[in-house]
């Protein structure tokens, strides 16, 4: 049993009507009967801007809010239907409503916007919204019905998404009256192309100054809207003479060059001539736009207060008969200053032999999703706070071609695919079990489950992998060895008193917002 969203109207709905006309207008319900709907021209299916006409006009944004108020009234019902009395034996199949049609009997295929077209879209929209050089649309819909559509190029079968149509058409309509950029301001829309700023500050930070691994750890930003002369006359060469001091060693401490950076950004924020933006899919009923890291004064620690640990949720289940560890997703529960919840998910980000991320996501009554925190400064933190893992080195079960020893004594490792044992000798095992005990000892009141027989099935998941001609680390067991390290670590941190700093930290480095972290000044629009 599968039942449809409202959202897939785009998706589905050609499939949908061709099925209704080959069929005579007979559809298999949720329940697993055939209902015959009515398709004459008074029913919401044959009627004129019924079902039917708004599929065949592309009008699925429309039909995405009709099918929530409307639905296919019934024909013929299955024989048995009805009681003895002729009543409905089940009510909710008076008529019959989108989301009550068995979606498995039809197979469309999947219609999804990227990353990178979504930001593209929105930079449409704000070059037409805000630009001087463009035709001022009145609508979304008029901008992308438009002849030689921008938006339409970048993405043609957009309408066919009701959800992020109405996203963009939210971010048309309110752009300019949630962001307060005036009209006329920029004169070019920068995105990541080569000559881009983006393209520029990136290479500046990252390779150049060579302060993070990715621009993405110091500032989110997806999107930069340029004054280009300004930025040409007053900013450039500002920066490059930030990275020559850096490189000449100017810098007692060498994030000071990166807050050099940051403060010359939030003037140029404030002059409307460097503007970066991170976006986030709106809910398409209003639309908002918050700055962040723009305080004058730098230190922002009053502004950052502490969220308090609750929970942990490691289970380590396993499937003896495919080797298999199942679960691919561990949580950390925290609390914050306002008492709403949210929890830190590590998991699997990929279907192969990946690293897992580490991203905040809302809990209870919390709704927005605050981002993914940067593995760079993750593990810089880990480094500076966390403790040895243990006395011994563990090198035996590392071949000796990897970049990395496994175990290093030296330094306290995020749990990385390079770093982890490629066979299971006993003295491995033996260390898993003193980092079990651990765990069990610092979360004894919460959810680590199975978490006894995890050394025991993980020696088996190695034998097991080995056994069919597969490695003995493997998709069936790298996650949850990188979740079990990392709950582990927590456990250290615990145990030494700092782990609300660092779930204090890893909460502020998910949203990149906090001067006294060094990150720069962005506007987010959610």
């Amino acid at each position: 049993m599968s039942k449809f969203l409202y959202e897939k109207i785009g998706q589905y709905g050609n499939e949908v009507k061709d099925f209704i006309e080959k069929n005579d207008g007979v559809l298999k319900a949720l329940d697993g009967k055939n209902y015959k709907i009515r398709t004459d021209n008074k029913s919401f299916y044959g009627k004129r801007n019924g079902f039917k006409d708004r599929i065949d006009d592309n009008e699925f944004v429309k039909l995405n809010q009709e099918l929530r108020k409307n639905q296919f009234e019934i024909l013929e019902y299955p024989s048995d239907s009805f009681r003895k009395d002729d009543t409905l034996k089940d009510a909710k199949y008076k008529t019959l409503g989108w989301t009550q049609l068995e979606k498995s009997v039809f197979s469309s295929k999947n219609i999804t916007i990227d990353t990178k077209q979504q930001e593209k879209i929105t930079l449409k929209i704000f070059e037409y919204v805000l630009g001087r050089k463009t035709q001022n649309w009145q609508s979304f819909d008029e901008m992308f019905n438009s002849k030689n559509s921008a938006v339409k190029k970048i993405f043609p079968q957009l309408s066919k998404l009701p959800d992020w149509y109405e996203h963009f058409t939210l971010q048309f309509n309110e752009i300019k009256l949630r962001t307060k950029f005036p009209n006329n301001s920029f004169e070019v829309y920068q995105y990541d192309g080569e000559g881009s700023f983006m393209k520029y500050i990136s290479d500046l930070v990252v390779k150049e100054m060579n302060l993070y691994s990715r621009k993405d750890s110091w500032n989110p930003a997806d999107i930069w809207l340029i004054n280009t002369v300004r930025l040409k006359q007053d900013y450039i060469e500002k920066f490059d003479n930030i990275a020559l001091n850096l490189k000449n060693g100017k810098y007692v401490d060498p994030k000071q060059a990166i807050r050099e950076i940051n403060k010359q950004l939030k003037i140029a924020f404030k002059q409307n001539v460097i503007v970066g933006i991170s976006l986030k899919k709106s809910d398409g009923k209003k639309l908002n736009y918050d700055t962040f890291n723009m305080q004058t004064n730098p230190d922002d620690s009053k502004d950052l207060p502490n969220v308090n640990f609750d929970k942990i949720k490691l289970d380590c289940a396993y499937n003896e008969k495919t080797g298999t560890f199942t679960s691919r997703t561990s949580y950390i529960f925290v609390k914050d200053a306002g008492d709403l919840a949210y929890k830190l998910a590590y998991k699997s980000n990929t279907g192969g032999k990946g690293n897992i991320t580490y991203e905040f996501l809302p809990e209870g009554k919390a709704t927005a999703f605050l981002g993914k925190v940067p593995k760079d400064r993750l593990q810089e933190f880990l480094k500076e706070n966390v403790p040895l893992a243990l006395p011994q080195n563990y090198i035996d079960s590392r071949v000796s071609t990897s970049s990395t020893m496994f175990g290093n004594p030296f330094v306290t490792e995020m749990a990385q695919r390079v770093t982890l044992p490629v066979t299971m000798p006993q003295s491995t095992m033996d260390m898993y079990q003193e980092k079990v005990n651990f765990i069990k000892k610092q979360f004894a009141s919460t959810q680590t489950l199975h978490i006894d027989s995890f050394v025991k099935n993980l020696s088996h998941s190695y034998n097991y992998g080995f056994n069919h001609g597969e490695s003995g680390l493997s998709v069936k067991n790298l996650t949850m060895i990188q979740m079990v390290e990392f709950t582990y670590q927590l456990a250290q941190m615990k145990d030494a008193g700092n782990l609300q700093e660092f779930l204090t930290k890893a909460y502020y480095f998910a949203q990149k917002r906090g001067q006294i972290y060094d990150f720069g000044p962005f506007g987010k629009l959610y």
